[in-house]
């Protein structure tokens, strides 16, 4: 296989999977450790993809692209470890908002005991709780998103009026120390932002890889949530700066 043939089908993988890991390129293409750490760094200098320990994940734009099941598939053992967290935070008898996004799904599913109210605009999620009884479920309206079916738009930004609940968990794609909480689509932020203004506690979930990253949509600064909830995979200085500004929960 040629180089950029091999290169090609690197990115495809990435694409499909939402990650590589050097070991695993090396049983598919049949090559040294050496030739796939070359192709990544090759990749990395054209922005392609963004070099991890053992592996790559996608840049900004290949990672705006990746497709619901495949971010499913990413980071599983820390999005679990994260919902659990969150869930210890809710007691029966609160109204939780669930923001959109596979994280806060995992929430989600970590909240099946629990005696609740849940307000969602995450069609995924809004169907992952019909099978509980002792959960009280909302469904915003809107406009859906396809491929990651939430819900956005002015019908779904009003939906919240006069609502009110305790706490929401909010999805987000960057955490970043100067642009704070962020999203690629600016669809996303004016329902993200009604939301966090009709709870008492706004907590931002995210998986370690989201750390340190900025994109186009500003939600809010860092100081405007009562806690970042993430992994315990995260850069200790990035952590140790951030605690600096707000709140962070190690899951």
């Amino acid at each position: 296989m040629l180089i950029a043939e091999r290169q090609k089908a690197i990115l495809t993988h990435l694409a499909q999977n939402g990650n590589v890991s050097v070991v695993d390129l090396c049983h598919m293409f049949d090559v040294s450790e050496m030739t796939i750490r070359r192709d990544l760094n090759e990749l990395q200098k054209q922005g392609l993809l963004k070099r991890t320990y053992g592996g790559a994940i996608p840049t900004e734009p290949a990672f705006f692209e990746m497709s619901q099941r495949a971010k499913l598939s990413v980071y599983v053992q820390e999005k679990e470890r994260i919902g659990q967290l969150c869930a210890d935070l809710v007691k029966d008898g609160d109204v939780v908002f669930l923001d959109s996004g596979t994280t806060t799904l995992f929430v989600a599913k970590a909240l099946k005991c629990k005696a609740i109210t849940v307000l969602t605009n995450d069609l995924n999620i809004a169907s992952d709780l019909l099978d509980c009884p002792n959960i009280t479920l909302y469904v915003a309206g809107g406009e859906v998103r396809r491929g990651t079916n939430n819900l956005v738009g002015s019908k779904a930004i009003s939906f919240f009026d006069d609502l009110r609940g305790d706490i929401l968990f909010l999805g987000v794609e960057g955490v970043d120390l100067s642009a704070g909480y962020t999203v690629p689509d600016l669809d996303e932020v004016p329902i993200k932002r009604k939301m966090m203004r009709s709870v008492d506690q706004v907590y931002v979930v995210s998986d370690h890889s989201k750390l340190g990253r900025n994109t186009l949509g500003v939600i809010a600064p860092i100081s405007a949530v009562k806690a970042l909830i993430t992994d315990s995979d995260g850069p200790i200085n990035f952590i140790k700066a951030f605690e600096e500004k707000v709140k962070v929960y190690i899951a």
